[in-house]
């Protein structure tokens, strides 16, 4: 069955799920219990998990620009985004801490247990958009067909030049957003203002 560009991303999304809390599960059991082989294990699992938030990051770059979405499933998704460049920017700083010590620090766990909750409450905003908005669901017409080729009937290299097109518009559409003071609006309490739609 062909994949779209678009489904990429919430393929991906399972690892930085399973993998972060994993992680910080192993280091906090093997610290409790003096377990050297559960924080080895935590050790070496926390750049995996973090390099699959960078690449699901990406994928869902080039997702953001090939889905359609009304005002409240845009909140939805702009407030995963800025959600998820969080969790990027922590998971990186917990590897690089991690790569340098024997044993997880209480800040560190905690920093951790932060981001296995972070990493939870986004999946739940990404299952929200697509089961309750319809976003990125064919049928729904949640979708810019020409956004996200099929792969491998339309050609891989036409999926990743749509890929890498859809990238740059969506960190121009970040930069924007969040000049605008656009961050997460779905913990804001106003009603979202009338969005001009996006250009190119």
């Amino acid at each position: 069955m062909p994949m779209r560009v678009h489904e990429v991303h919430p393929a991906l999304a399972h690892f930085p799920v399973a993998l972060l809390p994993t992680a910080v599960a192993a280091d906090l059991i093997g610290r409790l219990t003096n377990n050297d082989s559960l924080m080895d294990m935590g050790r070496q699992l926390m750049p995996v998990a973090a390099a699959s938030v960078a690449a699901t990051g990406i994928a869902g770059f080039a997702a953001q620009e090939a889905v359609k979405t009304s005002d409240v499933s845009h909140d939805l998704l702009v407030t995963h985004r800025t959600l998820n460049i969080g969790l990027l920017a922590l998971s990186v700083g917990l590897a690089a801490i991690r790569s340098r010590s024997r044993r997880p620090s209480t800040g560190y766990l905690l920093a951790g247990l932060a981001g296995a909750a972070l990493v939870t409450y986004s999946g739940y905003l990404g299952g929200r958009m697509v089961y309750a908005h319809g976003v990125g669901v064919t049928p729904a017409d949640g979708i810019e067909p020409e956004r996200t080729p099929e792969m491998p009937h339309d050609g891989f290299g036409r999926a990743a030049r749509a890929s890498a097109s859809n990238v740059g518009h969506a960190l121009r559409h970040t930069a924007q957003e969040m000049a605008q003071g656009e961050i997460v609006p779905r913990f804001q309490e106003h009603a979202p203002a009338y969005r001009e739609p996006a250009v190119g």
